[in-house]
């Protein structure tokens, strides 16, 4: 049973399920549907949230056993449950037809054959999700969004959910997300010391973009991140040299190209070499391809593409 049968089913809920989810947001999104299902007047006392790595399984079984006050069922959600085994198993026995039991667990338990089991996010394609959750608030989503997404930010839900939300902020007017959209978003969260690098390998300060690089990986960014941020900057930044060359409207420039860090700096981005902007492109792109298709260590790769476009 998944999360939307879970929330048709508790309608006309069973007395005990058996909740087995691999992650914080998947088990956050049943307790939340299990709270709806009690008036807020009523929470007080017929809602209960119990944790056997602190709480006793007695204490969840004799709440359990007690008659809802307000509402047709008591509802009981019991994290860790695992940890209450034997006293939970005879519970299931003979459960209170009046209580709704939720039974957290990090796996399943052969001795709970009375509880309905609801699984949720186990298996599921991140990418896959992104795209179901992207619909389900009425945008649309880049297949390639989708999976860099997934890329910089990594398989946990509630960590995808989070970067989501700020998406969905991001581009409310259109209400879709791109590519560019997905690195906006990184880039503005590290703009300082990602403007510094890109500044730093583009007028070739060799040693001034090993420390900027240095420091971003130090607050957590991975090598994977970088290398694709720096790869949209310096296509932006080969587009937007281009566009100079033809005497665009600098302003024009910077809005369409979104390259808002360099608001200002026409002359800086004059000063990039068409040469070898092109020439970071290009293995930028080379790095990229190396990172998703061989063992080599990413932060080596980047490394050594800093270290040689530098030297040229």
């Amino acid at each position: 049973m998944n999360l939307a049968e879970f929330t048709k089913a508790i309608e006309n809920p069973a007395p005990v399920y058996l909740l087995v989810a691999p992650d914080d947001y998947s088990r956050s999104q049943v307790l939340e549907v299990c709270e709806q299902r009690v008036e807020p007047s009523a929470r007080t006392f017929d809602w209960a949230v119990f944790n056997l790595s602190d709480d006793s399984p007695e204490e969840v079984v004799g709440v359990a056993r007690t008659l809802p006050w307000m509402t047709t069922h008591r509802w009981v959600y019991v994290r860790n449950a695992e940890m209450g085994e034997k006293v939970l198993a005879k519970y299931l026995e003979d459960p209170s037809p009046r209580t709704v039991l939720v039974l957290e667990a990090s796996k399943a338990v052969k001795s709970w054959k009375g509880a309905i089991r609801v699984e949720t996010g186990r298996g599921q394609n991140a990418t896959a999700w992104i795209r179901q959750q992207v619909q389900s608030q009425g945008y649309s989503i880049d297949p390639r969004a989708a999976s860099m997404l997934v890329e910089m930010t990594g398989e946990d839900l509630q960590e995808l959910n989070s970067e989501l939300e700020k998406l969905f902020l991001l581009e409310l007017e259109g209400r879709k997300i791109t590519i560019d959209s997905v690195l906006q978003l990184t880039m503005e969260a590290r703009e300082k010391d990602i403007f510094d690098l890109i500044n730093a390998i583009a007028t070739r300060r060799r040693d001034v973009a090993l420390r900027v690089l240095e420091r971003l990986l130090s607050k957590g960014a991975a090598p994977q991140q970088i290398i694709p941020m720096l790869y949209w900057s310096f296509s932006r930044l080969l587009v937007a040299r281009e566009r100079l060359d033809r005497r665009d409207n600098f302003d024009r420039i910077v809005r369409s190209l979104k390259i808002f860090s360099y608001r200002g700096k026409e002359r800086q981005i004059r000063n990039y070499s068409h040469h070898f902007v092109t020439g970071l492109v290009l293995k930028m792109r080379e790095v990229d391809r190396l990172c998703k298709t061989t063992s080599v260590d990413p932060r080596s790769l980047l490394e050594r593409v800093i270290v040689d476009m530098c030297r040229v």
